[in-house]
């Protein structure tokens, strides 16, 4: 039977389920969706398929589906986790995207949060950077970072205070509520009402996130009365308030540089203007080592996507980044390489239209860079300490 190019094969087809965050979210027909060869191309290399195994079935839903738009935190774990999920042909127990974020990243912004507290309870800088020296988990010169933390942010007044302790609210937020292997959100802020809880299998808790992305519980921060109280009187304070706001929602612990996004809108707020995007923000909370170099992951992304590109069509691997693909993957069979090529299109879909992922794997970005190496599955920490 030959195969034909239409809204209902595509609308039928598996491939046309995993394009979250991406034009194609929605699995509807479209114009730009009919002129897409390469997409095409996906279609009829599932149409040639025997069966669809229910693994395979399960990869596209979950992995595919929910490969991380920002690259996380963890670059490039996420991405070689699909590759083992094909490999073994087994889809994970939990899909490592967005909102996941293991124990070692929220004791450092336990670190962070601590300092805003220290702030706003109008402490001296000296007072949480003793604490810290001696208790903290990051091992940096928390002396020198509270010290400059202060004069960042300046003269007090009741709008910083305002802002920070909104800052803060999210931050306690997302360490209490994002979530780990092991970690459903129970092991972190159970001493804090950050605003009404609902368990994802409950409607009101799937209507609050749309499902589009797996996770055990969820929080809707908003519901907080004390959040409602903060945010009325910015409103009232703050002509651009609006702004603001869009900026203080922008902010996830799970993504690359949650810590440097964190250090500009501090900093922001001690100018007492919203981000700007020219702005040259200095960096004052020694967090470079908390991401990755966008140079060193702009390097491996290539030679990641290369390496896809070639296994599907057969292609010899080579060495490095190639070896590794290889070795992840196993031997091929028509439905791995059909979901290879399916999920590299993703990862092309999610570079080519999602700001937040092309600035980590471009070279040409102005961004500040880090110096966190970057670090596979096998190698990276499994968040237990």
């Amino acid at each position: 039977m030959s195969f034909r190019w239409s809204k209902d094969t595509y609308e039928q087809s598996l491939s046309s389920r995993c394009w979250w965050f991406t034009p194609y979210d929605g699995g509807q027909w479209s114009d730009a969706i009919q002129a897409d060869e390469e997409l095409r191309q996906i279609v009829e290399m599932e149409a040639a398929l025997d069966d669809v195994p229910p693994w395979a079935q399960q990869i596209v839903a979950r992995s595919i589906r929910s490969a991380c738009p920002c690259g996380h935190y963890l670059f490039p774990q996420p991405y070689l986790e699909v590759l083992d999920a094909i490999g073994a042909q087994a889809a994970p127990d939990l899909v490592h995207s967005c909102f996941t974020v293991a124990r070692t990243r929220k004791r450092q912004a336990q670190d962070y949060a601590f300092c805003l507290d220290a702030w706003l309870a109008s402490a001296s800088p000296e007072a949480p950077a003793r604490e810290l020296a001696a208790l903290g988990y990051r091992q940096i010169d928390w002396h020198e970072t509270c010290a400059a933390l202060w004069q960042t942010l300046g003269e007090r007044t009741e709008v910083k205070e305002l802002l920070v302790e909104r800052m803060l609210h999210s931050l306690r937020w997302s360490i209490k509520f994002t979530f780990w292997d092991g970690d459903p959100a129970s092991a972190f802020g159970r001493d804090q009402y950050l605003g009404d809880y609902a368990r994802m299998d409950d409607a009101a808790g799937a209507a609050s996130i749309d499902g589009y992305y797996e996770r055990p519980t969820f929080c809707y921060e908003q519901a907080s009365p004390r959040v409602r109280r903060m945010e009325a009187r910015l409103a009232e304070l703050l002509p651009d308030w609006a702004v603001w706001r869009g900026q203080l929602k922008e902010w996830w612990l799970c993504a690359p540089k949650s810590f440097r996004f964190l250090e500009r809108v501090l900093w922001s707020i001690g100018q007492g203007h919203p981000l700007q995007p020219n702005d040259r923000v200095p960096g004052f909370l020694r967090c470079e080592d908390t991401y990755p170099d966008q140079a060193e992951a702009a390097q491996w992304w290539a030679a990641f996507c290369a390496a896809l590109d070639g296994w599907w069509r057969g292609e010899p691997a080579g060495s490095g980044v190639a070896a590794d693909v290889e070795k992840r993957l196993g031997a091929p069979t028509p439905v791995k390489r059909w979901l290879v090529r399916l999920f590299l299109y993703k990862l092309v879909c999610l570079e080519k239209n999602g700001a937040q992922l092309a600035n980590l794997v471009r070279a040409d970005h102005s961004h500040r860079r880090g110096t966190q190496p970057l670090r596979s599955p096998d190698e990276a920490d499994s968040g237990e300490r």
